[in-house]
């Protein structure tokens, strides 16, 4: 009898502690799920705060002669450079421009081509990449190993013309003096930078990065691409520049170019960087967008 108590013993025992393992699992189960459903929940909060809700319909709209769209940055004062960059990009001022058109998009390889077979110009070479030399021939990535010629050449025969270097840094930055297109803070899926977090180990195509967009809706104004501007380079021209429609140094021995690239560090993208180079260099990190000066009759349409 004592045996068959403890048999009964044991097996009820076997059975309470499976009863409470069951319990243990179900208690693990629930606080999973809970977890999960808390992260869900900050994952949709998050989409939230991050999606890109500004109404770029209110800047007016035109379509250059390479077919390719532009904007119009309106006239007014913008902040220029910064007084905690590079000693080239100070002081901090602010600045007056007129009114000009600029490309959505830096101009891309297929872009160019129609260029070059209507121009029969010459292809862009890049002496040393690290990387397949086809890559820069996809059609939609931009185009680089251009010199500064080649980007006026293009431009002249699109009815346009290079951006200034003011004018490139208002419609990167806005007339709030951003650090960044997108705000004053390095966020991700921004822009196409050096290493592959962003997705790209090379250059991207272009207009990859809504989230990215300046405050006018032009894109790729940090990374990707660096983009040649008209300006000979001076670094001493910010303490001497006039403050209204600023044209540039009368020449030096380099062009300037803007806007980091697909290499470039975080500290690089900024939007008051300025880099400088030789007009004839070709490499793998240079490409360009063009502008435009506003006509008195010139006709826009919205997006």
């Amino acid at each position: 009898m004592n045996n068959k108590q403890l048999v009964i013993g044991v097996i009820a025992c076997f059975f309470i502690s499976i009863a409470f393992l069951l319990v243990i699992i179900w208690e693990i189960k629930k606080s999973i799920d809970h977890d999960a459903k808390i992260r869900k929940m900050q994952a949709k909060h998050k989409q939230v705060t991050i999606d890109d809700n500004r109404d770029f319909s209110i800047y007016d709209t035109m379509v250059g002669g390479d077919a390719r769209k532009m904007i119009l940055i309106p006239e007014g004062v913008f902040t220029r450079g910064s007084d905690s960059g590079g000693f080239d990009e100070k002081p901090q001022q602010e600045i007056y421009l007129d009114a000009f058109w600029v490309d959505q998009y830096e101009v891309s390889v297929e872009a160019y081509n129609v260029f070059r077979r209507a121009a029969r110009y010459t292809e862009p070479s890049v002496p040393f990449f690290q990387g397949d030399q086809n890559i820069l021939k996809t059609p939609n990535f931009p185009v680089v190993g251009v010199s500064w010629l080649d980007a006026v050449n293009y431009c002249t025969w699109a009815g346009k013309r290079l951006l200034k270097e003011a004018e490139w840094e208002k419609a990167a930055r806005g007339t709030h003096g951003l650090v960044y297109p997108w705000g004053n803070s390095v966020l991700p899926k921004r822009a196409n930078i050096s290493g592959t977090a962003d997705g790209f180990k090379y250059m991207s195509p272009v207009g990859s990065f809504p989230m990215g967009r300046s405050v006018y809706g032009v894109y790729d104004m940090s990374g990707n691409a660096s983009e040649w501007v008209e300006d000979w380079y001076d670094q001493f021209y910010y303490q001497k520049s006039p403050m209204i429609n600023p044209e540039g140094t009368t020449q030096s021995k380099n062009r300037v170019f803007r806007g980091g690239s697909w290499d470039a560090r975080k500290v690089d993208i900024r939007s008051a960087k300025r880099f400088a180079a030789t007009p004839g260099r070709k490499d793998s990190i240079v490409g360009f967008r063009c502008g435009k000066s506003v006509e008195p009759d010139s006709k826009t349409m919205k997006p």
